[in-house]
């Protein structure tokens, strides 16, 4: 599974996230994890794929010139790259989850019809590529909380101060207009 099917994914998912009952499937939320670790690993990459995707209808050379960047760069920001995970549950355990319908659905971008899942995980990524350093101590902190703080700013090369204030609570801001596409790197 590469970055633009994950992206596509995330924006099919209808999920109101009202309360628990109605957050998207846990390997929504895990590919959505995934992705702010892409965007956190190259910002400009994650920036680069996600106009791409919003903005379909732009050529090649065009969405070059919108990044800033050589077209050369620009594909190699492109290259798809497998997002995929061992312990995801395979197509056939997600017969209960994603109907068959849902799965072959071409994706057109509409501004519209974008999906508080897109919002959120745009919001995410948005976060995971200003700040890599945070997000990563961030990750790892919930991925094993044995860790101290003394641990998690070893692994990650910062110091223990910052892992301190990396921990701190944030909030992301989620644009409901979902024009924010100036804010994108």
């Amino acid at each position: 599974m590469d970055q633009f099917e994950v992206m596509r994914e995330l924006f099919t998912d209808r999920s109101s996230w009202a309360d628990i009952r109605h957050y998207p499937d846990t390997v929504t939320c895990r590919r959505m994890l995934r992705l702010a670790d892409f965007a956190a690993a190259d910002p400009a990459r994650w920036s680069s794929c996600r106009m791409a995707f919003e903005v379909p209808e732009l050529s090649r050379p065009e969405l070059a010139v919108a990044r800033g960047v050589s077209v050369r760069t620009l594909q190699r920001h492109l290259a798809q790259q497998d997002l995929s995970d061992a312990g995801d549950f395979t197509e056939s355990e997600l017969d209960g989850e994603r109907p068959e319908w849902l799965r072959a659905v071409s994706i057109r971008f509409d501004v519209g019809r974008v999906s508080r899942t897109w919002r959120y995980a745009t919001a995410l990524c948005t976060f995971a590529a200003a700040q890599p350093d945070r997000w990563r101590v961030i990750r790892l902190a919930y991925e094993c909380p044995e860790l101290s703080q003394a641990e998690l700013a070893k692994l990650c090369g910062v110091s223990q101060q910052s892992v301190s204030n990396y921990l701190q609570p944030v909030r992301l801001e989620v644009d409901e207009s979902f024009n924010d596409l100036e804010v994108i790197y």
